[in-house]
């Protein structure tokens, strides 16, 4: 190997979690963005056919999930201001990522727009009045016949939908999605909401999105970005934000909170798919204290699991020690583990 990675890893591992986390959220939305973007720009180039109707909600749903996978691991693959709000607001993510993740996926949306005029470069110059509907690559836009109420309600309809799916499928008490799974899962969820939705606004569901790419366009020339749609642009910034207050707080009220306790409560609806194979008992870890410097004793474990008690012994009784496991004579111990038999 001519360069030791090993080394290079660990001098460019940035030690800061929020720093680190905030990094990967920045790419994941960038991620995001650039292969949606790009999907809606192919597809106008090919003329817009009735393929639309899968092609661009596909090519976004594929996006999130790529975006996912690839910051998941690190920051959770939030890439969504929206998705972020509803994870600190149920308590699966620190407050204290709001708003560097939110930073970090605005920065990651406007990359994400960049990336995608660069990709189509040619295309971009030859619109050089900036009047055609390449604007529409960058951002939403309603539909003539949608009201700015109606409008609202879309994008908070649809977020909370987006955060609805988001929440169940990480919900690791609830259908166990597996790891490698969760980024198709969320994808899958994304594509729902947008062939369900997408005709009204466009399906922006996402600030970050929405208006980092929209305020590139402007940037680049395209001058009513802000003025089109009755100024549109407002209503994914706080509809969003509505819906996925909405819908993180709807699972989390009306699924997370019941879920049962034990494991031996099965849900309604699976006793007959259960096997007593499928039936595993755990019991708690044992209590601090079990490690003795090398030595095991049996009075370090407590008395309410985690150590297996022989069922022949009656309960409250004095429970000796084994004598074959040695003894720690440094090791204090209380009163009520003392047996004088075996000192």
């Amino acid at each position: 190997m001519i360069i030791p990675m090993d080394r290079v890893r660990r001098a460019c591992r940035i030690r800061h979690p929020i720093i680190r986390e905030s990094l990967a959220e920045l790419i994941g939305t960038a991620t995001l963005v650039f292969f949606g973007d790009a999907a809606i720009a192919n597809n106008m180039i090919l003329g817009g056919t009735t393929a639309t109707v899968v092609n661009v909600p596909l090519g976004y749903a594929t996006a999130l999930a790529l975006a996912v996978y690839v910051s998941g691991g690190v920051s959770g693959g939030h890439v969504n201001p929206g998705v972020t709000l509803g994870m600190c607001l149920t308590g699966r993510c620190d407050l204290n990522r709001l708003l560097p993740f939110t930073i970090a996926q605005f920065l990651g949306g406007f990359l994400g727009a960049a990336l995608t005029h660069g990709l189509f470069f040619d295309v971009f110059q030859d619109d050089s009045h900036h009047t055609s509907e390449l604007v529409a690559v960058f951002a939403t836009y309603p539909n003539g016949f949608i009201s700015t109420g109606g409008a609202f309600l879309d994008q908070a309809m649809g977020t909370a939908m987006l955060l609805f799916g988001i929440m169940a499928v990480t919900d690791r008490r609830n259908m166990e999605v597996p790891k490698g799974g969760v980024g198709a899962a969320i994808g899958l969820v994304l594509f729902g909401v947008i062939t369900a939705s997408g005709s009204n606004t466009g399906a922006a569901l996402n600030p970050a999105r929405d208006f980092s790419p929209r305020l590139y366009s402007y940037i680049i020339g395209y001058d009513n970005v802000f003025k089109a749609g009755d100024h549109f642009f407002w209503i994914p910034l706080v509809a969003c934000y509505v819906g996925a207050f909405i819908g993180a707080y709807l699972y989390f009220f009306c699924i997370e909170v019941h879920h049962p306790d034990e494991l031996e409560e099965t849900p309604a609806g699976l006793e007959l798919q259960m096997t007593p194979a499928d039936v595993k008992v755990t019991r708690p870890a044992p209590s601090q204290g079990h490690h003795n410097g090398g030595f095991r004793d049996d009075a370090d474990y407590s008395r309410g699991g985690g150590y297996p008690r022989d069922s022949r012994h009656q309960r409250g009784a004095g429970y000796p020690r084994d004598p074959g496991y040695p003894r720690d004579p440094d090791y204090p111990r209380s009163d009520a583990y003392r047996d004088d038999r075996y000192s």
